[in-house]
C-alpha cells in the first residue's frame, strides 16, 4: 500500500510577516525544513507543496518535493483555512486517479519538527480507533488565567474562579503546527481537523517553534544553533 500524502501548504502572502514561508533560517528557506523532514521520515508516498506563488513553488522543487502544486487564487487569501487547502489538494489527486488512504499536513512555519515524531505519529494513526493524530504542546502560562481590559480596567477574562495557582489548574495544550495526520475518507466527510477521534501526540517545546514573527524566527535560529552544537559536541 502506498504511503500517506504529505501536504505542505505555503502561500506567498502574510500580513504579519512578509514572505515568512521562505524566510531564511540557518541560511535556508523555512519551507525547506518541512520538505526535508517529510522526505527523511521515509513514510510518505508523495510530498506535495501547495502554493500560488512562483518563487515558493521553485523552492519546493529545489529542495526535492515530489509535486509543487499551483494553488487556485481563491485559496490564497488571508481568510482561507488550511483545511480548505487540504480538501482541494486531496480532491486534485483523486481526480488524477491517485487516492491516498491517509495524509498529513506539515506547516513550513514549524521548522524544528523531528523525523522520529513524524514516524511516531504515523504509527499512532494505524490504530483503527484513531482518525487523526495532532501534535500538541503545553501553553507556557495557563490560558485560564487570561485577563482583558475593557474600558481600560483589568478583569479576568474567564472569571475569577480560575485565578488560582498554576498547579491547581488543568493543563491545557495547543496545536503547534508540526503535523496533523488524518484518514482521508474521514476528513473529506468531516472537513475538520478537530473532528472525531483525534489522538494527541505530545511534542517537546524545545522542538516546537511556530514562526509568526521575526522574533519567533530569531528564537528558532537560537534553538537550531544549539541543536547543531549539541549534535557536534556530545556530552
Amino acid at each position: 500500500m502506498r504511503g500517506p500524502l504529505c501536504i505542505i501548504p505555503a502561500r506567498g502572502g502574510s500580513r504579519r510577516f512578509c514572505r515568512k514561508n521562505i524566510a531564511k533560517l540557518g541560511g535556508r528557506p523555512l519551507l525547506s525544513y518541512a520538505v526535508e523532514a517529510a522526505l527523511a521520515s521515509g513514510i510518505f508516498g508523495l510530498v506535495c507543496v501547495s502554493s500560488e506563488d512562483e518563487e515558493i513553488l521553485a523552492v519546493a522543487k529545489e529542495y526535492g518535493a515530489h509535486v509543487a502544486l499551483r494553488r487556485p487564487l481563491a485559496l490564497a487569501g488571508d481568510s482561507v483555512m488550511v483545511k480548505e487547502v487540504c480538501v482541494q489538494v486531496l480532491e486534485h489527486f483523486w481526480a488524477q486517479g491517485e487516492e491516498f488512504e491517509e495524509f498529513a499536513v506539515l506547516l513550513p512555519t514549524s521548522p524544528l519538527r523531528r523525523v522520529e515524531d513524524l514516524r511516531g505519529a504515523y504509527e499512532m494513526l494505524k490504530d483503527p480507533e484513531v482518525h487523526y493524530v495532532m501534535s500538541l504542546v503545553p501553553y507556557s502560562h495557563p490560558p485560564q488565567r487570561a485577563v482583558w481590559a475593557p474600558g481600560g480596567f483589568v478583569e479576568p477574562y474567564f472569571g475569577g474562579q480560575y485565578m488560582q495557582r498554576a498547579q491547581q489548574l488543568a493543563p491545557l495544550y495547543r496545536h503547534d503546527g508540526s503535523f496533523i495526520f488524518g484518514k482521508t475518507k474521514v476528513f473529506l466527510r468531516e472537513r475538520e481537523f478537530y473532528g472525531s477521534r483525534v489522538a494527541a501526540y505530545f511534542v517537546s517545546k524545545e522542538w516546537s517553534v511556530d514562526i509568526d514573527s521575526p522574533l519567533d524566527l530569531a528564537w528558532a535560529e537560537f534553538l537550531l544553533r544549539r541543536r547543531s552544537h549539541e549534535a557536534g559536541h556530545p556530552g
